[in-house]
C-alpha cells in the first residue's frame, strides 16, 4: 500500500526562513492571462547508477541556456521543462546570477539527477546569490544514489523586503516502473509536494514528477487538494504516458464534479522517438509517443474554429475527452511552446471572463547554426502529407482538400464521407466531431493527425481514408441513384464547407450532395440508421439540396449497392423526422 501524498504549503516552508510568499501572476485571479514556455527536448538520454539525464550535457546545456535566457528576455510568467532535462550546470548558472525569473514569474525546472552530494555542493555554490531550500533527507546513504528533482526557481522579498532569489527543490516521492527496477534501486525518494497558492487565495500550482501520479491516482485526499482550483503541472521522461496507471489520477479528478475540480493539468514530456543510452556501446530506441497535453475543464476553452485551427496550425491539436474535458496535445517534435494562458479562476465581473483556453502563439525549433531557439514559420508535419500520398487513389479522392488550411474541414468531410452516425444540428463543432472525441485510454484516432501510435487507432484511420478513396472511386465509375445522378462521369470532388456543413461532395454549377460509404456489408440496421440521419441532416439545413443524399455500400460479391432511403421514396412521407429520436444522438 502507497503512502498517504504529503502535500507542503510553499508559504510555510519560507516564512521559517523570513521570506514571502511570492505574488505569482500565473495565480492572481484576474482577467489578465499569464505567458507559459514549454520546452519539449529530444533525446538521446543516459541512465546509469551515477546519473538520468540528457546523453550529451554540452547539447543539452546549450539548448537549456538559450531556452532560459529566451524566458527571462521575454518575460515568461510560467516555465516548464521535463524531468531529468536541465544540466545541474544551467541551473546553477541561473541561479548564480544568469538569466533568471522576474518578480511574479515561476520557472518549474525538471533537472538531470543530483546526488545528496551534489546537491549539498550545489547549495554551497549558491552562497550569497540565492537561497537553495530542499527538504532534509533521512534516508541511509545505501539507500540510493540520487534525487530526481524538480527546481522551482521564483524571487520573493525577505523581512527587510530586500528582493531574494530562490531555488526551491522537490524531489520525486516515488521510483518509476521498469522490467529490472532500475529506479527503484538508484532513486533516493523525497516526501513534500509542494503548493504555492496566490495571495488572493483562489488559484494553488502544484508539480509531480512522472511516477508521481502513481500515488496520486489511489490518494483521494490528495487528489482533491491538487485538483482544487490549480494548475497541477505533470513533467516526465515517460516512454507511455499514457499507461492505465501514469493516468489514472486525471480519471479521478474527471470522473468528480467540474465545480470542485476547476483546473488546468499541463503534461510535459520528451519529445518522440527516444532513444536511452546505459553505457557507451549500447542503446534502446524507445518508440515512444511524446503525450504532452494541456488538459481544461468544459467551460474555460473555446471551440471555435478560428481558435482551435489556429492553434493547429502552430502545433496544438484539439480533441474532447469522454469525461467531458478539452484536450490540447502538443506535436510529438522537440520544440518550445509559447502560450497565452487564461487564468484558472477570474475574480471580477463575468463579462470580462476570458473562456478561450490557452492559445499558442509560436512554436520555436532549435538551430544549429544560430544556436538559438527560432520561431517556426510553418506548421510541423503531422503525417498526414505521407498519408495522402500513399496510392493515386487515394490522392485523387483528398485533391479538394490538400491545401485547406483549416484541417478540421478535412475531417468533417471523412466523417459525412464514412456516414453521419449523428443528427445533431451542430455535429461538426469539434467537441461534437466523432474522430475528435477520445476515451480514457486518451487515444486519438483523427486522420489528419497521424502522431499517436495506438495499433487500433491507426486501423480505424486507415479505414476510414479508405473508405473516402473508395467513394471517390464510385462517384466517377458507377451508375448513381437519380437524387445524384448529375454528379457521374468525373468531376465530383470530396470536399466540406461551413457554408453547406451536412454535404461532402461537390461538382461545378451543381447544387452539393451528401453520400457516404459505408464499407463491405455493413450491418442493414446501420445502413437505414445513417440513411435517416442523413436525410434529417439535410431536410433540417432546409436548403435546396435537402434531397440530395445518397447511402452506398458494397456487398461480399463486390457489388455496390445504393440504400433505399424511404424518406425518399415513400409517397405518403409527410416531411417530418423519421429518424430514431435515439439513434446517433
Amino acid at each position: 500500500m502507497a503512502l498517504p501524498v504529503f502535500i507542503s504549503d510553499v508559504e510555510d516552508v519560507l516564512a521559517l526562513r523570513g521570506l514571502e510568499m511570492p505574488d505569482l501572476a500565473a495565480l492572481q485571479a484576474t482577467h489578465q492571462s499569464y505567458r507559459a514556455l514549454l520546452l519539449q527536448p529530444s533525446g538521446p538520454i543516459y541512465a546509469d547508477p551515477l546519473r538520468i539525464g540528457h546523453l550529451d550535457l554540452a547539447v543539452a546545456a546549450a539548448r537549456a541556456d538559450a531556452f532560459l535566457a529566451m524566458a527571462a528576455e521575454r518575460g515568461d510568467q510560467l516555465v516548464v521543462t521535463p524531468e531529468y532535462f536541465l544540466p545541474v550546470s544551467s541551473l546553477a548558472k541561473a541561479a548564480k546570477g544568469g538569466p533568471f525569473p522576474v518578480d511574479g514569474a515561476l520557472w518549474v525546472l525538471g533537472c538531470e539527477s543530483m546526488t545528496p552530494e551534489r546537491l549539498a555542493t550545489f547549495k554551497a555554490d549558491c552562497a550569497g546569490h540565492c537561497d537553495v531550500i530542499y527538504e532534509e533527507d533521512p534516508a541511509p546513504a545505501v539507500q540510493g544514489n540520487y534525487f530526481d528533482p524538480v527546481a522551482y526557481c521564483f524571487v520573493t522579498r525577505d523581512a527587510e523586503q530586500t528582493l531574494k532569489r530562490v531555488v526551491l527543490f522537490q524531489f520525486k516521492t516515488a521510483p518509476s516502473r521498469d522490467d529490472h527496477g532500475f529506479e527503484n534501486k538508484q532513486l533516493r525518494c523525497g516526501r513534500a509536494i509542494y503548493r504555492f497558492q496566490g495571495k488572493d487565495g483562489y488559484i494553488k500550482l502544484s508539480t509531480i514528477i512522472c511516477s508521481d501520479a502513481l500515488n496520486l491516482g489511489e490518494d483521494l485526499n490528495a487528489n482533491k487538494k491538487l485538483s482544487d482550483r490549480t494548475i497541477l503541472i505533470h513533467i516526465q521522461l515517460n516512454p507511455k504516458p499514457k499507461h492505465t496507471d501514469y493516468r489514472r489520477y486525471r480519471n479521478e479528478v474527471f470522473r468528480r464534479s467540474p465545480v470542485a475540480t476547476d483546473c488546468d493539468i499541463v503534461c510535459l514530456n520528451w519529445a518522440h522517438n527516444v532513444i536511452q543510452h546505459d553505457s557507451p556501446v549500447h542503446a534502446n530506441a524507445w518508440k515512444n509517443e511524446s503525450g504532452s497535453a494541456w488538459y481544461i475543464p468544459e467551460r474555460r476553452c473555446s471551440v471555435k474554429d478560428d481558435e482551435v485551427a489556429s492553434n493547429e496550425a502552430n502545433g496544438l491539436y484539439y480533441t474532447w475527452h469522454e469525461k467531458r474535458r478539452h484536450v490540447l496535445h502538443f506535436h510529438y517534435d522537440e520544440a518550445v511552446f509559447a502560450l497565452t494562458v487564461p487564468k484558472v479562476m477570474q475574480d471580477g465581473p463575468a463579462v470580462h471572463d476570458v473562456l478561450i483556453g490557452p492559445q499558442l502563439d509560436t512554436r520555436f525549433a532549435w538551430d544549429d547554426g544560430a544556436g538559438a531557439w527560432l520561431a517556426c514559420a510553418n506548421s510541423p508535419e503531422t503525417g498526414w502529407g505521407d498519408v495522402i500520398n500513399t496510392s493515386p487513389e487515394v490522392n485523387a479522392a483528398f485533391q479538394s482538400l490538400q491545401d485547406i488550411a483549416n484541417r478540421l474541414h478535412i475531417e468533417r468531410a471523412i466523417s459525412l464521407s464514412c456516414g453521419p452516425y449523428s443528427m445533431r444540428d451542430q455535429w461538426h463543432r469539434v467537441n461534437n466531431l466523432d474522430v475528435c472525441r477520445i476515451p480514457e485510454s486518451e487515444v486519438v484516432a483523427r486522420a489528419t493527425l497521424q502522431l499517436d501510435r495506438d495499433i487500433p487507432a491507426s486501423e480505424e484511420r486507415n479505414r476510414r481514408i479508405t473508405r473516402v478513396a473508395t467513394l471517390a472511386h464510385i462517384l466517377q465509375t458507377e451508375t448513381l441513384p437519380p437524387q445524384i445522378k448529375d454528379l457521374a462521369g468525373g468531376g465530383a470532388a470530396i470536399a466540406w464547407s461551413p457554408d453547406s456543413p451536412n454535404t461532402n461532395v461537390i461538382k461545378a454549377g451543381l447544387r452539393p450532395a451528401l453520400v457516404a460509404y459505408l464499407g463491405d456489408n455493413p450491418p442493414m440496421d446501420m445502413v437505414k440508421r445513417i440513411g435517416e440521419n442523413a436525410f434529417e441532416l439535410l431536410r433540417k439545413e432546409n436548403k435546396d439540396h435537402k434531397e440530395r443524399v445518397a447511402i452506398c455500400y458494397r456487398t461480399v460479391a463486390g457489388v455496390t449497392k445504393f440504400a433505399d432511403i424511404k424518406q425518399q421514396t415513400d409517397i405518403t412521407y409527410d416531411g417530418s423526422s423519421m429518424a430514431s429520436i435515439t439513434g446517433g444522438q
